[in-house]
């Protein structure tokens, strides 16, 4: 066990890798039409349509991979997935800037998707190693920190773009990632897998399935969440056309809604991880769930920009309260040695959602309307609240002696919940 000292040393550490990792993953994002372009794809419809199936390609194969990389973790230890997926990641982009055609690309962003995914690996390495009564704190920090970085990564990336060239920039983002990986190998401790996850056949019941009933809700809530962050903003500078007068102004309105989002959502994910403990896991996560939902709804109506900033910082907020609060969730579910697992099916639902998102919140705009990509999140969001207020199987309650912590046992859907 960490001494407390260690232990905050090695999670501030964390956080900084993090930061830097989680940025330069996205500060490639903001020029990728244009690099297609400049690979051969001269249209610029052409070129948008490979963006959207670079980004859907390194999702997909990202929620492929997660839980095979989170069973790993449980017999590994969580470290070295991380330090996997961050230097994995910075050999990957590094390439991206060497390319010669998209298919290259896209076989990359195919390779990327199967090896990276530092988010779910940090996940997994914060829930493992948070002294007892922590776990959703440091979670709702950790995800605080995740947000900020996207909404830096961005627009950062942008700019340097537009300074040194967009080759130039893959470089930089590799750089970022091999000191997010050698940050985390020299200043991030890390948890010793569980006895039992490492010994072989029918330990304690490593070979188990995971309870899926029990996970399932909590799994829809980070799909539904990620889906509504997502959706929206294909549809987002269409649908802020009519209220604006100068066109050139659209998408500076629209990026900085985004960014806006992004930094409520981090607010929330603090407040949520905070809070989480007083107020029991499952009611908190059904609460966000319907706040979120009625935040949406009404965005599909507004008369005018400042009443969509309201509604978009609120419904945000909302969203990112729930992220740590469902990991949490899914983590104290099962057993310490299936944690990584657990976690793993998290990170492939998230995954599952960013290829999803986009792609349905483009489509819906396209054929129903620009209000669509608002009503529908908002119907999901509402019905995920509703599927956690299910009363849960008895083969399904909750082992006491996997739970950590008087939150996890009060909460969870148990009886002692009031």
């Amino acid at each position: 066990m960490l001494t407390h000292r260690k232990g905050r040393l090695s999670f501030a550490v964390l956080l900084v890798s993090q930061f830097s990792a989680s940025a330069g993953f996205l500060f490639v994002i903001p020029f990728m039409p244009l690099y297609v372009q400049q690979l051969g794809v001269e249209d610029a419809g052409r070129a948008a349509a490979w963006a959207g199936l670079l980004n859907t390609a390194t999702a997909g194969t990202m929620a492929l991979a997660a839980p095979l990389w989170g069973r790993l973790g449980d017999r590994l230890g969580n470290k070295p997935m991380l330090l996997r997926a961050t230097l994995a990641g910075s050999v990957v982009i590094g390439l991206m800037g060497l390319v010669t055609s998209p298919w290259q690309l896209l076989f990359l962003r195919l390779l990327q998707g199967a090896l990276s995914g530092t988010v779910a690996a940090a996940t997994m390495l914060v829930s493992a190693t948070a002294p007892p009564g922590t776990e959703g704190h440091r979670l709702g920090v950790l995800q605080t920190v995740i947000f900020t970085a996207g909404a830096a990564g961005p627009f950062v990336g942008g700019t340097f773009a537009g300074l040194v060239g967009i080759r130039a920039s893959f470089g930089v983002t590799a750089a970022l990632l091999a000191l997010s990986g050698f940050t985390v190998l020299l200043g991030v401790a890390d948890a010793k897998p569980s006895r039992s996850a490492s010994v072989g056949e029918g330990s304690d019941g490593k070979d188990r399935p995971l309870p899926r009933r029990r996970l399932l809700p909590f799994l829809v809530a980070l799909f539904v969440v990620y889906v509504a962050v997502t959706g929206v903003i294909p549809a987002l500078p269409g649908f802020l056309a009519p209220f604006v007068e100068e066109p050139g102004q659209i998408v500076s309105l629209a990026g900085q809604i985004i960014g806006a989002g992004a930094l409520a959502a981090a607010l929330g994910s603090f407040v949520g991880g905070r809070i989480a403990r007083r107020f029991g896991v499952r009611r908190l996560v059904v609460c966000a769930l319907l706040l979120a939902g009625l935040a949406f709804l009404p965005q599909a109506w507004v008369e005018n920009v400042g009443q969509l900033w309201v509604l978009r910082l609120a419904s945000s907020f909302f969203l990112g309260a729930v992220i740590p609060v469902a990991n949490l969730a899914v983590r104290s579910s099962v057993a310490p040695e299936r944690q990584g697992g657990a976690l793993g099916l998290a990170a492939s639902a998230i995954s599952l959602a960013y290829a999803v998102g986009p792609l349905s919140g483009g489509l819906l705009a396209a054929t129903v309307g620009f209000g669509a990509p608002f009503l529908v999140p908002g119907a999901l969001l509402l019905g995920a609240s509703a599927l956690l207020l299910m009363p849960l199987g008895e083969d399904e309650e909750p082992r006491r002696k996997n739970l950590s912590g008087p939150a996890c046992r009060q909460d969870l859907g148990s009886a002692s919940d009031p």
